[in-house]
C-alpha cells in the first residue's frame, strides 16, 4: 500500500501542480480586466478579461516596434522616471527584465559551469551571467566572469559571485538539465554517451 501510494503521488503531483498553476495564472490574468468587462456588460464573462489582456499585450508590442511607438514609450518612461517612488520600482523591474531578456544579454544563463564553492574541493553548479566589465573588472587583474549559484530546491534564490574565468569548469549540460539536477538535489543527473562508454 505504501509503495502504491508513493507511486501514485509521484504520478499525480506534477499534473496537479501544473493544472493549479495554469488555472491560477488564468484567473489572475482574467481578473485584470474581467471586472471592467463585467461592469460594462452587466455580468461576468469568463475568459473575456484574459483575452482582452492578451490583445492589449500584443497591441502594445505592435506599437513598440515602430518609430512613433518607441518615441511614445520613451516619453512615458521619462515621465515615470521623474516620479520619486515610481522611478525606483520602474527601474528595478525594467533592469530585472532586461537582465533575463535574450535581446539584451544573449550570453546570460546560457552556459553551465562548475566552480569550487563554498571552499576548495567542494564543487557547485553555477550559471554564467556575463563577462565581468566596468569598475569590477578594472580592479582585478585576472579576466573574470559573473556567475549565479542557485540554491536547492528553490533555484530562484542563490549567490552572485565574480570569479576568474580560468576557475570555471565549463560543462556540456544544458541550462534545463542543470536546473533539473539542482531542483532534484542531484537525483536527476544527465547521462551522456561519453559516460555510457566508460
Amino acid at each position: 500500500m505504501r509503495r502504491y501510494f508513493i507511486t501514485g503521488l509521484f504520478v499525480l503531483l506534477p499534473l496537479v501542480v501544473t493544472l493549479y498553476l495554469l488555472i491560477t495564472g488564468f484567473l489572475i490574468i482574467d481578473g485584470i480586466l474581467g471586472n471592467i468587462i463585467a461592469t460594462l456588460v452587466g455580468r461576468p464573462v469568463p475568459g473575456a478579461g484574459a483575452g482582452l489582456t492578451l490583445l492589449m499585450i500584443l497591441g502594445t508590442g505592435m506599437i513598440a516596434t515602430n518609430v512613433i511607438g518607441r518615441r511614445l514609450i520613451g516619453l512615458g518612461e521619462r515621465i515615470f522616471l521623474r516620479i520619486p517612488i515610481v522611478r525606483n520600482i520602474y527601474l528595478g523591474v525594467k533592469q530585472l527584465l532586461d537582465a533575463f531578456s535574450n535581446s539584451t544579454t544573449k550570453d546570460s544563463f546560457k552556459q553551465v559551469v562548475m566552480i569550487q564553492y563554498p571552499k576548495n574541493g567542494v564543487y557547485s553548479l553555477a550559471f554564467v551571467t556575463s563577462k565581468s566589465k566596468g569598475e569590477i573588472q578594472s580592479k582585478i587583474s585576472a579576466r573574470c566572469v559573473t556567475v549565479f549559484i542557485p540554491t536547492t530546491p528553490n533555484p530562484t534564490s542563490g549567490f552572485f559571485l565574480v570569479i576568474p574565468k580560468e576557475d570555471c569548469i565549463y560543462l556540456r549540460m544544458s541550462v534545463e538539465e542543470a536546473f533539473k539536477l539542482i531542483i532534484s538535489g542531484g537525483v536527476l543527473v544527465p547521462v551522456y554517451e561519453l559516460e555510457k562508454n566508460i
